[in-house]
């Protein structure tokens, strides 16, 4: 295993790769990052390089909801809080629809350096990364 925080945010890795039966757990930081409109956007980047696959999470929870899958998949990921959730910042104007997310999101893309990217996304997130796809 590699050294993993044992009372922060990251404490449960051992224990979830240990239940996939996984020797290492890959390089993994917590990023903030900023929208367009200087909004706090958070993400677990794990790996080295650009994402391969970015994650995007359901109404009323965060970027840890991927963390077994990422752990599984053993690919260069990147785990977002979308706006309002996690440790990204709430928006003053209660603005949560997908469009509005699927742009934080992509002013996080652009600043990660990644050219090839597979959006996964769940509730909420799938939604994200439908409009993602569509307007980006």
């Amino acid at each position: 295993m590699s050294d993993v925080d044992t009372t922060g945010e990251f404490r449960y890795l051992a224990d979830q790769a240990a239940a996939l039966r996984l020797d290492t757990i890959p390089a993994h930081r917590r990023t903030r990052f900023e929208d367009r409109d200087g909004r706090a956007v958070s993400a677990i980047e794990w790996g080295t390089g650009g994402p391969e696959v970015t994650f995007l999470h359901g109404a009323g929870l965060n970027a840890h909801t991927w963390d077994a899958t990422v752990l599984a998949l053993g690919l260069p990921a990147l785990a977002v809080d979308l706006p309002g959730h996690g440790h990204s910042a709430w928006r003053d104007d209660v603005d949560y629809r997908a469009e509005t997310n699927a742009a934080a999101v992509f002013s996080v893309l652009e600043r990660v350096g990644s050219d090839c990217q597979l959006v996964v996304g769940q509730s909420l997130g799938g939604l994200t990364a439908a409009s993602l796809a569509v307007t980006n």
